[in-house]
């Protein structure tokens, strides 16, 4: 634990003066140049590799989002902080954290995040991890830590212009973040980065969680399989090819990867990637 908590550490600073360098440089893109702070934290969660839990980070993300909500004006109803944008919310810092904790360059470019909650109010993300591995303490297993920031800016000018807030948007961001996890969980299992085990188990997570996203897109009136991609802050990556990729691979390994490679076809069939 000390050695993952001086790793980290160490790391720390670096990563966080490229996190505000990111978050300059997307402020600058979305037209925004009177920026002010007002939250600003980090949080480090330690783990087993192969556990996927939905609290901690999230939690303390959310709660600060909630407190922010209250101070700015507690009479007003505010879109951004309501029970479906805040679980919108939930499961992009889940994504933003498990990307961190992946080695697919699937998921790399998912470790930064940047939302635009409402009128006038952006939060960005940002997630880095270390492992340790040492079989006499853990077994097969490794321990992560993840740290991951979270700012929180306003801008008047873009409140005036009063573009209209989605949460149907970070859904749509939701969707292709958890399928993006999830072809790199395939590309994880084709380099022998993880068993097939931990491919199920997190697949299986994964998959209950893009349930979840789907439902809620159908519940603001869109169809997840067809009119979300316009709603997309970047273009979505060639998942199809990472996985077909590693298909390749996987076909070759035995018949202890066949699910994986049942599934995956599958998904590639009836274009889900």
């Amino acid at each position: 634990m000390e050695k993952l908590t001086d790793e980290i550490k160490a790391q720390k600073q670096k990563h966080l003066t490229e996190f505000a360098d990111k978050v300059v440089e997307h402020l600058r893109k979305a037209k925004v140049n009177d920026e002010r702070e007002i939250d600003y934290n980090d949080y480090i969660k330690t783990e087993y590799t192969s556990e996927f839990s939905l609290d901690k980070i999230a939690k303390v993300v959310n709660q600060s989002l909630r407190t922010i909500s209250t101070v700015k004006n507690a009479k007003v109803p505010d879109p951004a902080f309501s029970e479906d944008a805040i679980q919108s919310y939930t499961d992009m810092v889940n994504t933003v954290a498990e990307a961190a904790k992946s080695s697919s360059s699937a998921a790399s470019s998912l470790t930064f995040s940047m939302n635009r909650l409402s009128p006038g109010l952006f939060a960005f993300l940002s997630a880095m991890s270390v492992s340790l591995k040492e079989e006499e303490t853990f077994g097969k297993e490794s321990v992560t830590s993840t740290v991951i920031f979270y700012k929180v800016i306003e801008s008047i000018d873009d409140l005036k212009s009063e573009t209209e807030f989605s949460e149907a948007r970070i859904d749509s961001q939701n969707l292709l973040n958890l399928k993006t996890l999830q072809a790199g969980l395939t590309d994880d299992l084709a380099a022998g980065k993880i068993t097939i085990d931990d491919w199920i188990k997190k697949d299986e997570q994964y998959t209950r969680m893009i349930e979840t996203v789907r439902e809620r897109l159908k519940k603001h009136g869109f169809d997840p399989d067809v009119q979300t991609t316009g709603l997309l802050n970047r273009t979505a990556p060639d998942l199809r090819h990472v996985v077909t990729t590693a298909l390749t691979r996987l076909s070759s390994m035995g018949e202890a990867y066949k699910v994986a490679v049942q599934k995956s076809e599958m998904r590639l069939q009836r274009g889900y990637f």
